[in-house]
């Protein structure tokens, strides 16, 4: 990460507050006296990443949710008990943290005279906020949207509906996209640690969200759904590995990886891969697993999902992935070619079939890690799209599953939309198909909550994690 942001955290800078309790910036949170309009920048980029990124058991269980890991002496997580330690609640302030700090920036870029600096900045802003939104819908349901960070106007936002929120994300979108096709400047150029100023990188981003967004509406706006993925398709996606979208942590100091943070630095042992992960990939072979996991006296083994491990007894997260300065990403090239595998498979125009996606989304991942070229072939040899068994869901499932292993919350989106998998409860909680609503919303906001979850659900008791996001129908 560029020195000049490093420098810029360093001198305690970052915010920690959550969505709406802004009032802590100052005494005028709409306009602060003073702000830094890169630092604020910065620092919710980093932040997002960060959460989406971090395993910590406080802020995110994603990894659970398709029991690619589990643990070792506290099981609480993996058993999806989310309110312990307060989940749904942490990571909804967290989110909505980040979203405070781009529109402190929002306002500041705003007063900007140079109108192509202004536009691309504002783009850029808009990337962000327009990934948070799309992940607290698929997260929790019906979110504060139109009233969120108003808190001096809406101390207790309304809850908008998920899918009208959808729509006009992808309208924010397609509006983002436009302004950087017709602005050369490069937004917060150093100081953005995912985009580096690059316009083509953004459009990249926008456009894959896109992607994703669109298959999420297939089952309940078909029409929408065609119509999203074919123009994001057709603007640019992420399809290659050089094209991957996130960013570098520092090597040192405060802004190591959140991994490294978790499995290293903190000198406990909680997280083993789970046996519900690496049965299937010794069942096939599958080269990754010298890259995924350690070995345990010459073999792959998986802690038994959501019981008691002993942490010497299996297999280990790889050190590949306890590197301080590692990469964290929100977009890279093999979750996009399953994308765009379901959209072939679902009519949609995106310029190859489902079998060629499919084959590219597993090369993808196989490259990324570094698989040797003979290895390469046998497993596309053995995973040959039209040979496989199993429906389509199954198999594109199954293969960007795999793919996006320490890729929690992708790999969630991939087991909810195509239902590829059964993931049993390993104790009396349902699986997380979302998270509650957080706890301190039945405090500050229960009206409003209460309203939401009637909305969704016909009751108040229907906020509850195995109950469905609005685009999760089958």
């Amino acid at each position: 990460m560029n020195k000049i942001i490093i420098s810029l955290f360093a001198a305690g800078l970052l915010l920690t507050s959550c969505g709406r309790d802004i009032t802590s910036l100052n005494d005028d949170p709409k306009n602060p006296s003073e702000v830094n309009t890169e630092v604020m920048f910065t620092s919710a980029s980093v932040g997002l990443v960060s959460q989406m990124t971090t395993p910590s058991v406080n802020f995110n269980n994603y990894r659970f949710f398709t029991q690619q890991w589990t643990e070792t002496q506290y099981i609480d997580e993996a058993v999806y008990n989310l309110v312990k330690r307060s989940v749904p609640d942490n990571n909804w302030n967290r989110m909505y943290s980040q979203m405070t700090k781009l529109e402190l920036a929002r306002n500041t870029v705003n007063s900007l005279s140079d109108a192509s600096l202004k536009a691309s900045r504002i783009a850029v802003i808009e990337a962000l906020e327009i990934y948070i939104f799309a992940t607290l819908v698929d997260t929790y349901g019906n979110v504060p949207y139109s009233q969120a960070i108003q808190v001096d106007k809406y101390p207790t936002p309304v809850y908008d509906d998920a899918k009208t929120i959808y729509a006009d994300l992808i309208k924010r979108a397609d509006a983002a996209i436009t302004a950087l096709e017709s602005n050369s400047s490069s937004g917060f150029g150093t100081f953005d640690p995912i985009f580096g100023g690059n316009n083509e990188k953004v459009k990249l981003f926008l456009n894959t969200l896109k992607l994703r967004m669109g298959l999420n509406l297939a089952d309940v706006n078909n029409a929408l759904a065609k119509a999203t993925v074919e123009s994001a398709y057709s603007k640019g996606v992420v399809l290659t590995n050089t094209q991957n979208i996130g960013l570098k942590f520092s090597s040192s100091g405060q802004f190591t990886s959140p991994v490294y943070q978790e499995m290293v630095t903190s000198g406990r042992n909680d997280f083993i891969p789970a046996n519900t992960f690496v049965d299937v990939l010794n069942a096939s072979n599958d080269p990754r697993r010298a890259k995924y996991f350690t070995l345990k006296d010459g073999a792959y083994v998986g802690g038994l999902y959501g019981k008691q491990n002993v942490y010497a007894n299996f297999s280990h997260v790889n050190d590949s992935f306890l590197v301080a300065d590692s990469m964290a990403y929100l977009f890279d090239a093999a979750e996009t070619r399953f994308m765009l595998a379901e959209a072939a498979e679902r009519g949609y125009s995106v310029g190859g079939t489902a079998a060629t996606h499919f084959t590219a989304g597993i090369q993808a991942s196989l490259d990324f890690w570094g698989v040797a070229p003979a290895e390469q072939a046998a497993y596309l040899a053995a995973n040959n799209y039209v040979t496989l068994p199993g429906t389509w869901k199954q198999k594109i499932g199954n293969q960007a599953w795999i793919a996006a292993y320490n890729r929690g919350f992708e790999a969630w989106e991939f087991s909810r939309r195509l239902d590829f998998r059964t993931f049993v409860k390993p104790g009396s909680r349902a699986v997380p198909l979302r998270m509650p609503y957080p706890v301190n919303e039945t405090s500050v906001n229960n009206t409003n909550r209460t309203n939401a979850a009637v909305a969704q659900w016909g009751a108040v008791t229907g906020d509850v994690q195995g109950n469905k996001v609005f685009w999760d129908v089958n």
